[in-house]
């Protein structure tokens, strides 16, 4: 409590009264113009109770937040003013925010109590600058930290009675009884709002308080000083009692506090407002109580380096070199630190830019500036524990709270007790000043998320690591990369020189969308940047780190990966332990140093997470190809995007081939079809192998079935593999994978006897590969055994299987027995049968405690301590029952060691077996697929068929009523025969109106070699062709913004790689080439570019235009076909009526105007367009005889050009895939046709 202030003699009070009393005489009053209200965006004001002894220090002000409750001028004022009449103030209305207290001097407050009681007093005002928060109470109750059982407690507000008004007075004042009273109303309140403001802007000004550096957490602005005029208030009537409350129609004038420059209280603290209005009125004694407080509150303030962050170089947040991941901690604080703020501070300085959650009991609880993000976006009640702010949450929610803070973007970490506190107190023999042992268990981001229990999708998480080196000769890019999946500890290392479109980057990163991308600093070219920004998902987090000291160089790399992996050379140590052999996959890259230096980042980056061992030692790592030439069918990034294979143009999956195939059960198989669909097969016997397990599978829809119902309910049993080669896995979720393995083991002897009917070995073969689980089930099944509580599951030994756990188990069993002997002494020595031991439902603390029978008070000796009771028993400890409950407390705590640690050896015996494992679970993802690719067949819509597939030199297509798959539930859907190559010309011309569907038959035909390929049935009433190899596309028109690309520059790069890539087994689709640029530069690129495919490149494909007049240039080409949309045309009505049929011929017009009147542009408009278009039609034609030199057109001349450098010997310019064989065919059966074009 705080001292009453010694009482000064009457005529000084006197003196001081009149003073006052003078000043409060009725005046006129002018009603001061309202100032804006000032709203920091600090916490919430905690609506707690206070006591006197708690407002003085126990509520902490940091530099970055402002007071807790601020009054405004008149408060302050308030606060310097003693009362010393006999008339004393009357207790406020419920209503009201505070009440007066009647005090032991006749109800006289010191000018301490004043503040104090001013404190609590709720502001709801306008011109609040603080945003009340509830009104209801707040319990915050806080225990030892350090011991095992340190939980902060956070009762819910309770609400308020229905019929109440407001708040009720607090218990602590009472209630005066004079009848006279002396009121403040709203004029006086101006007025000494006015007087305030005068006094700081003639006195307190010349010598202002200090400011201090902001922290960087804070939040508020400063306000401008109000202006520093004073107005007579005008006489009002006197009211009946004290008016606090804040919603009367006056106080909306009453102009805020006056913060200062930065936002931050001064030196003073609380008391700063005394000293702004009247602290020379105070006299020596007070003065010197009011220093002693705010010094006291100093020392509790925020740490001091807290308010001037700086990195562990010293650099601050504006720096460009500015590390976010560290905090400079100077040697002078952490002398100064108590033991729990020196573990923290440990731990946070080396990740001060994740979240961590630090557990206390049964409780995770976060401070400092991670309490503000917990409370400032996800409303967690904040309190301050001495100088840290902090918030809490209950264990058993711990992943849903991680679950959203990682998907709010931040990094997580886990803070996880290492001991208990009898565990600490065995350590450290009960003395010194230590606590719990805690450590850093993992970290989490959004790229290496490592427990599935927080990933919101079956599919792979993905982060990548990044390393580019320029040619000083060509300016072309090489690149190293490094893809990892933390879920389930899945490595691909990749190197590779790209082209100068990035093909194979943009491919890479197409197919797999990663969450966190880490790079060197200043190393990635800004081409390459502006790609990856341009095609990476908006919530991929860019990670950069210093070259060499983080990321490490391929020297580097290697010396850490022979710290970790041993070779053929290295020989066993002393102790016969051996590290594992160095991956096949990693020693075939070793000289790739571009994919070292990425893996070196990779490695960087999980230490720092502390997950680098956990993955790196699983040994899953792989050769990555992006492009797979040679082996499957080739879907570069671009054709990902244009044919919408995984994510539409919105980002999303919609409609996509994704989701219309996909039907897998299990989240190991959804991630391989992924893999099936961005790269389809390429050779004809295994499309057709694949093709005969489909057809099976849908012959056999049983089969089918008992397959999804083996599959419903198992986890993801590749992901729990990883957590348990990381021996983090709950024991309840090991039980799980034992049983799920149990179901598959049974699932495929079940399968296998089902599947011996199918025509084709492909299924039962599949199912022959799979590894009998059976003994390995069988040893892990014989190491433990399930004991079951009422609410949990535990894991023990059996007898025997862990010697460390018997003996363990015995010394608790023996100790029991003691204990037990000691109970029948009790009995005896009080004649009480009825006594007995009675445990707390609490923990294990109080345990043992002999109850007796209220009765048998007086035969209790004197020598035994009573630890409680009801009022029909009490409850006792005796001397010889307290040293043998603390070796049974420690015995216990050994056996619960001895229990972690067989655990731990069980996982590591399971995991002795994992190759067994993962074969299983591939068997069953690739069954899954096959399953699925059945499922999506037997829906597709009838016509329906399974492709043909012709072994051939030369692709060829040839579908009859192809529809496309999104819309083959669509009856109203116009299906479409699509022919190219063979005995058909390979290219064809496509013109016709914009509308008439021509980018949906590009789509669709494209789809259809894909499904075709993946080993699914196509939409088609036949189906006949040979495999592709490429799949290349030019669709739509668009910039690239971020590469500072227009739509022309971005068509003529597509277009250049195609002609650099196709060839004669390529599928090539070009909608609209040329339009980018003018009329006659865009006919002319579109001309030479068809004409070089249809005669060098030659591949199969659809070249859509608009440039009707190309249609007459290549009528004459053997290998190109005119084709067009068939529409109906009303010239009257000046309407088109879309047909959305594919027929042979040339369109007669693209019917643009047409198209202008259906879309509602003015009929003038139409008609002076129409006749425009008429003129130039005519002009053009003219124009082009005109400007003929030769009777031998352009495209002869072409021909004739390239048989010249044959002749020449320099065909090597320009080489084609196409064989020159193939090449000349095309020309000689051009070689008198040319007069027709």
């Amino acid at each position: 409590m705080a001292k009453a202030k010694p009482e000064q003699p009457k005529d000084v009070k006197t003196s001081k009264q009149s003073t006052l009393a003078g000043f409060f005489a009725p005046k006129p009053i002018t009603k001061p113009t309202p100032k804006p209200a000032h709203a920091p965006s600090s916490s919430p004001v905690t609506t707690s109770l206070r006591t006197p002894s708690s407002v003085a220090g126990s509520s902490p002000v940091t530099s970055a937040r402002p007071p807790a409750r601020s009054g405004s001028p008149l408060k302050k004022s308030m606060r310097t003013t003693e009362i010393a009449s006999e008339d004393e103030l009357t207790p406020p209305p419920e209503s009201g925010p505070s009440s007066a207290a009647k005090n032991s001097s006749g109800g006289r407050k010191s000018v301490k109590e004043e503040a104090q009681t001013d404190e609590d007093i709720e502001m709801e005002d306008d011109d609040s600058p603080v945003v009340s928060g509830r009104r209801t109470k707040r319990k915050v109750v806080y225990v030892d930290p350090d011991s095992d059982d340190s939980d902060a407690v956070f009762d819910e507000p309770k609400s308020k009675p229905s019929g109440s008004k407001g708040r009720k007075p607090r218990k602590s004042m009472k209630e005066d009884s004079d009848s006279d009273e002396f009121v403040f109303d709203a004029a006086d309140d101006a007025a000494l709002a006015a007087a305030a403001e005068d006094y700081e802007a003639t006195v307190l000004s010349v010598s202002p308080s200090p400011e201090r550096s902001p922290s960087p957490i804070a939040r508020t602005k400063s306000k401008p000083k109000p202006k520093s005029t004073f107005t007579a208030p005008k006489a009002v009537p006197k009211k009946s009692t004290t008016s606090w409350n804040a919603s009367s129609p006056m106080n909306t004038s009453r102009p805020g506090p006056h913060p200062l420059g930065n936002g931050t209280p001064s030196r003073t603290g609380s008391s700063g407002a005394l000293r702004d209005s009247g602290y020379d009125l105070l006299t020596q004694a007070e003065k010197n109580k009011l220093d002693a407080r705010d010094a006291k509150r100093e020392k509790e303030n925020t740490f001091s380096f807290l308010e001037d962050v700086r990195d562990r170089d010293g650099n601050r947040p504006e720096d460009p070199e500015y590390d976010n991941r560290t905090i400079n901690i100077p040697k002078s604080s952490w002398a100064e630190f108590t033991p729990f703020e020196k573990q923290f501070w440990e731990i946070k300085q080396d990740h001060y830019d994740t979240v961590l959650f630090f557990q206390k009991g049964k409780f995770y609880e976060l401070y400092e500036d991670d309490a503000i993000i917990g409370h400032q976006e996800f409303d967690l009640k904040l309190t301050d524990r001495v100088k840290m702010k902090m918030v809490g949450v209950p264990e058993q929610s711990l992943e849903f709270w991680i679950q959203k803070f990682i998907g709010a973007g931040h990094k997580v970490g886990i803070v996880q007790q290492a001991e208990t506190a009898i565990g600490m107190e065995m350590r450290t023999k009960g003395g010194g000043k230590e606590i719990v042992r805690r450590e850093l268990a993992q970290v989490f981001t959004n790229g290496t998320i490592v427990d599935g229990t927080y990933l919101n999708s079956d599919e792979a998480n993905h982060c990548v690591s990044i390393k580019e080196s320029v040619s000083d000769e060509d300016g072309l890019s090489s690149f190293g990369i490094c893809v990892m999946d933390a879920s389930t500890g899945h490595f691909d290392l990749s190197e590779f020189q790209d082209d100068i479109c990035r093909t194979k980057l943009e491919t890479l990163f197409r197919q797999v969308r990663p969450r966190e991308l880490l790079h060197v600093k200043g190393n990635l070219s800004v081409d390459t940047s502006r790609l990856l920004r341009n095609i990476l998902p908006g919530n991929t987090d860019w990670q950069s780190f210093k070259d060499g000291k983080e990321f490490y160089t391929a020297d580097v790399t290697i010396q850490k990966l022979t710290e970790l992996y041993a070779t053929e050379d290295d020989e066993v140590d002393a102790d016969g332990n051996t590290k594992p052999l160095l991956p096949d996959n990693i020693g075939e890259m070793l000289e790739k140093r571009l994919a070292m230096e990425a893996l070196g980042g990779m490695m960087y980056y999980l230490k720092m997470l502390n997950q680098d061992k956990d993955l790196l030692s699983q040994k899953n790592f792989n050769i990555y190809d992006p492009m797979r030439e040679g082996k499957n069918l080739v879907l570069d990034g671009q054709t990902l995007g244009h044919m919408e294979v995984l994510v539409n143009n919105e980002g999303g999956t919609e409609g996509t081939l994704l989701e219309l195939l996909q039907r897998c059960q299990t989240p190991f198989g959804k991630r391989l079809f992924r893999l099936w669909l961005t790269s389809p097969l390429r050779e004809a016997s295994a499309i057709n192998d694949r093709l005969d397990a489909v057809e099976d599978l849908m012959n056999h829809p049983s089969f089918s079935g008992n397959f999804t119902r083996l599959c419903k309910g198992l986890p993801d049993l590749e992901r729990l593999l990883s957590r348990i080669h990381a021996g983090s896995l709950a024991q309840s979720k090991f039980l799980s994978v034992v049983d799920s393995f149990t179901k598959v083991k049974n699932g495929f002897q079940s399968l296998a006897s089902a599947a011996e009917s199918f025509v084709s070995q492909s299924v039962p073969g599949l199912l022959r590969t799979a590894p009998d689980l059976s003994s390995n089930l069988v040893h892990i099944k014989s190491m433990y055994t399930e004991f079951e509580g009422e609410k949990t599951i535990e894991i023990l030994p059996t007898a025997g299987a862990d010697e460390a756990c018997d003996t363990a188990n015995a010394e608790v069993e023996e100790i029991e027995a003691e204990l037990d002997e000691l109970l029948e002494d009790a009995k005896r020595l009080l004649k009480e049968p009825r006594a007995l031991y009675w445990h707390s439902a609490q923990g294990g603390k109080e345990i043992y405690q002999i109850q007796v029978p209220a009765g048998a008070k007086n035969k209790v000796p004197s020598n035994w301590t009573k630890s409680g009771g009801t009022k029909d028993f009490n409850r006792y400890y005796t001397p010889k029952t307290i040293p043998v409950i603390r070796r049974l407390q420690e015995a216990r705590e050994t056996l619960t060691t001895a229990k972690r640690n067989f655990y731990k050896n069980l996982l590591a015996e399971f995991d002795k077996d994992r190759t067994e494992w993962l074969k299983a679970i591939k068997v069953l993802a690739e069954l899954d697929c096959l399953v699925s690719l059945a499922k999506a067949s037997s829906d597709l819509d009838e016509p329906k068929c399974r492709p043909e597939f012709v072994e051939s030199k030369q692709a060829f297509i040839d579908f009859e009523d192809l529809r496309h798959p999104s819309m083959c539930l669509r009856s109203d859907f116009i299906s479409n025969n699509v022919q190219l190559g063979n005995a058909q010309p390979r290219q064809v011309l496509l013109t016709g109106p914009n509308m008439a569907g021509k980018s949906t038959l590009l789509r669709m035909t494209a789809a259809g070699v894909i499904m075709a390929q993946l080993g699914c049935y196509v939409p088609a009433a036949s189906a006949r062709l040979s495999p592709v190899d490429r799949i290349q596309t030019r669709m739509g028109a668009y910039d690239n913004m971020f590469a500072s690309a227009s739509t022309f520059k971005v068509e003529l790069d597509e277009c250049s790689k195609i002609l650099r890539e196709a060839g004669p087994r390529s599928l090539v689709i070009l909608d609209e080439l040329g339009r980018g640029t003018s009329t006659f530069d865009g006919m002319a690129i579109a001309g030479a570019v068809l004409h070089h495919l249809a005669t060098h490149t030659l591949p199969l494909g659809f070249f859509a235009t608009h440039y009707g007049s190309l249609t007459d240039d290549f009528h004459y080409h053997p290998n190109i076909r005119n084709m067009h949309m068939k529409t109906h045309v009303d010239d009257e009505q000046m309407q088109v009526v879309f047909l959305y049929k594919l027929i042979p011929g040339v369109a007669e017009s693209s019917h643009g105007t047409h198209v202008a009147r259906m879309a509602g542009v003015p009929n003038e408009v139409v008609l002076r367009a129409e006749s425009v278009s008429d003129q130039f039609f005519q002009d053009f034609k003219a124009k082009l005889v005109q400007k003929r030199q030769s009777a031998l057109p352009l495209v002869a001349q072409a021909d004739f050009a390239w048989l010249m450098k044959l002749v020449k010997a320099s065909e090597g310019e320009g080489k084609s895939l196409a064989s020159l064989k193939e090449q000349l065919e095309v020309v000689r059966r051009a070689i008198g046709k040319y007069e027709t074009s």
